[in-house]
């Protein structure tokens, strides 16, 4: 199973809403084949990544986007890429 580790501003910014829309619409496509796991605001986690700016998302501890929010091709490719 792979890791999708999706961050966003707390308050979310326009780009972390629209993440956080995308990421509810593709999760019941990827149920049992990934967790997705949302984090809100400053935390360990984005401590740990080094994160700076949001939106982001992380796949199996790799940060693959960062600083917008991706359109639907370019999220769905990068989850091919990992393996999805």
């Amino acid at each position: 199973m792979i890791t999708i580790e999706v961050f966003a501003s707390e308050p979310p910014c326009s780009g972390g809403r629209l993440l956080l829309k995308l990421i509810d619409r593709i999760r019941p496509e990827y149920e049992g084949k990934a967790e997705i796991i949302v984090y809100r605001g400053v935390n360990e986690k984005t401590k740990e990544y080094g994160l700076q700016v949001t939106p982001a998302i992380v796949i199996d501890k790799d940060i693959r986007i960062i600083g917008v929010c991706p359109s639907e091709e370019t999220l769905r490719n990068a989850l091919f890429e990992a393996g999805l």
